[in-house]
């Protein structure tokens, strides 16, 4: 252990020149391109090129259906008009290819026709007045308020990513796959390996600087240095994904001097959950001790590189005993001033950032003050979503790294206090309540566990009795 300390300490003293004059000049260029505004400007030519994209495919497809009626009319030209109308529509719908069902919010089966149906049986009388009931159940096993919650978010149009292509839009006409080839090549050539740049840097300036930290005395002299060096690493790995973030109400920030206690007031900050992105994200703009998931492989090496140079607090989740041991952490660490505000996502997973799903009470228990922060991502640019259960975090981040940009707004909320004959539960839905106002997003009560669970059957039959 003790070599392995020694060669990490002889590791650092090399690279650390090194490290600080390519930070100084990544410092440098990210100056300058937010002096010149490149970045805004950069995105308000992808809104024109996807305005325009949007634009040719729904001509396209208006070309495409017109041409499939007109076909279809001159075959079938004999054929009865109520009949005919049927068919066109199942065909035009085969021609198109499109597996998406879609969904209305009534269905009228007399709509074909202005001639009055009448019942002719009892029988058929039970199947008409069950259909609607039917059809709504149908559609409620499609698609439910929460397992949808765990998939990428749908796009209202295309943004010329093949991932987000359910049609295969980039096909269909030449226009648009000449210019869905050249932001291919634009992405892979020049954006991929100038962000790989910014996220090697970031990285190795982490385990550089959090590893020389970690051998000083706690102390102001270390609290400043490690406030620093993480502001600066957060904003070089932001550059990676090219991330354009918007701060309101900074005055509600949960945040002290550099030299003197880091909280005049005890409390925890709350934010919502969408991806690991979310901690650089938010420690762009502040310092934090962070309490999550103990992973392994690289997001765990960094959950143990941060851990050097501050307290930080990781669990299993699944662990009884370590789940006893962060409620004592918290209680300590929110009533001592000199330690770094705790920041936790309460939802205890990855949300696709369209809900804000059950907050976990043991974060309400420790403290009566909370700080909630609300994020929310434009998925125009560059889906933040992680989806766990179908990508481990290599792919993750190649998929961030290789899409146009990572876009959201931080909204600081006032701290909320818990009131004299309020429970953990209730405190914590009120901060789940503002949250999801402020941030428009839906407040659903499911516990996003759900996403690797089986629903308990007591909260199955507690919800058929509603």
């Amino acid at each position: 252990m003790i070599g392995a300390e020694h060669l990490l300490v002889f590791v650092c003293a090399v690279l650390s020149p090194i490290v600080v004059l390519f930070v100084t000049l990544l410092f440098v260029f990210s100056s300058l391109i937010n002096f010149f505004g490149l970045r805004k400007k950069y995105v308000q030519s992808l809104l024109k090129i996807f305005k325009w994209s949007a634009r040719q495919i729904h001509s396209s497809e208006g070309l495409r259906q017109d041409g499939s009626e007109r076909e279809f009319s001159e075959s079938n030209s004999d054929c009865d008009e109520e009949l005919n109308s049927a068919k066109l529509s199942m065909f035009c719908r085969k021609r198109r290819g499109s597996g998406i069902i879609q969904r209305r919010r009534s269905l009228d089966l007399y709509e074909e026709g202005n001639e009055i149906r009448f019942v002719r049986s009892r029988g058929w009388a039970t199947v008409d007045d069950s259909l609607e009931f039917v059809k709504h159940g149908i559609e409620v096993i499609i698609q439910d308020d929460v397992t949808n919650r765990f998939e990428a978010e749908q796009l209202a149009t295309w943004n010329m990513l093949t991932r987000t292509s359910i049609s295969f839009y980039q096909h269909i006409n030449w226009k648009v796959t000449l210019l869905w080839g050249a932001g291919f090549l634009f992405r892979y050539l020049v954006l991929l390996p100038i962000r790989l740049i910014f996220l090697t840097s970031g990285l190795i300036f982490m385990v550089v600087s959090t590893a020389l930290i970690g051998f000083l005395t706690d102390g102001p002299l270390k609290t400043w240095l490690n406030k620093n060096c993480m502001l600066c690493c957060y904003l070089i790995l932001s550059g990676s994904v090219t991330a354009i973030i918007t701060f309101h109400n900074e005055q509600n920030k949960l945040a002290g001097s550099d030299f003197g206690p880091i909280r005049s007031i005890p409390g925890i900050c709350v934010a919502n959950h969408t991806s690991p992105i979310d901690v650089a994200i938010l420690g762009i703009d502040n310092v934090y001790a962070y309490v999550g998931q103990r992973h392994g492989g690289l997001l765990g090496f960094l959950q143990h590189t941060l851990s050097h140079a501050s307290s930080h607090v990781w669990f299993e989740r699944d662990e009884e005993r370590d789940r006893l041991f962060v409620a004592a952490k918290l209680r300590d660490h929110v009533n001592q001033p000199d330690k770094l505000p705790i920041l936790i996502f309460p939802e205890g997973t990855c949300i696709n950032n369209t809900s804000v799903m059950m907050f976990k009470k043991g974060s309400f228990e420790a403290t009566s003050v909370i700080y909630p922060i609300a994020i929310k991502y434009d998925p125009l640019f560059g889906d933040a979503f992680w989806n766990s259960s179908e990508q481990n975090w290599l792919e993750y981040v190649f998929r961030t790294l290789t899409s146009w940009a990572i876009i959201c707004d931080v909204w600081y909320l006032k701290p909320m206090h818990k009131l004299a004959n309020e429970n953990a539960v209730s405190f914590a839905n009120r901060v789940k309540k503002e949250i999801a106002e402020c941030s428009g997003l839906v407040d659903l009560e499911w516990d996003g566990g759900l996403k690797r669970t089986r629903v308990p059957a007591k909260m199955i039959n507690e919800n058929q009795k509603k």
